[in-house]
């Protein structure tokens, strides 16, 4: 009898460490990304503007200002600022413009994007980080 309970409590104790291994597994974070500015991918895209918009976003961490831009061979997602700093310095950059911008290339959402540290517009040049990469914000 002795035995039996011995083996019981130790089948129930396996039981408890199995389902809190499993708990544990479940309660893993997702992988974060990093997209801090980096200057040693940073570089410089000219192209029209196919796109403008405005969504949450994990790179601003606020409801961000974005445009898509067709470059050379291809079309990149370019992170500005968050839409509140637009705004706040009404900054107009509009569906067919030319730019030229400036930043450092990430992969965002499994493709490749800008996160701007300026952006040209004909005369006007709009700035969103320091030299450095550092929001002015």
């Amino acid at each position: 009898m002795k035995g039996n309970r011995v083996a019981l409590a130790l089948l129930l104790l396996m039981g408890l460490v199995g389902v809190s291994c499993v708990v544990s597994q479940e309660k893993n974070p997702p992988a974060q990304h990093n997209y801090a500015y980096d200057q040693a991918t940073q570089q410089t895209l000219q192209g029209y503007v196919i796109e403008t918009k405005d969504y949450n976003c994990p790179i601003s961490g606020a409801v961000g200002s974005h445009i898509s831009v067709k470059g050379e061979g291809e079309t990149i997602e370019v992170h500005l600022a968050p839409a509140s700093f637009v705004k706040q310095y009404e900054i107009m950059i509009r569906k067919g413009d030319r730019v030229t911008i400036v930043g450092s290339r990430i992969i965002f959402e499994g493709k490749p994007a800008l996160i701007a540290r300026s952006v040209s517009v004909g005369r006007d040049t709009f700035n969103f980080r320091d030299l450095k990469g550092r929001p002015l914000w």
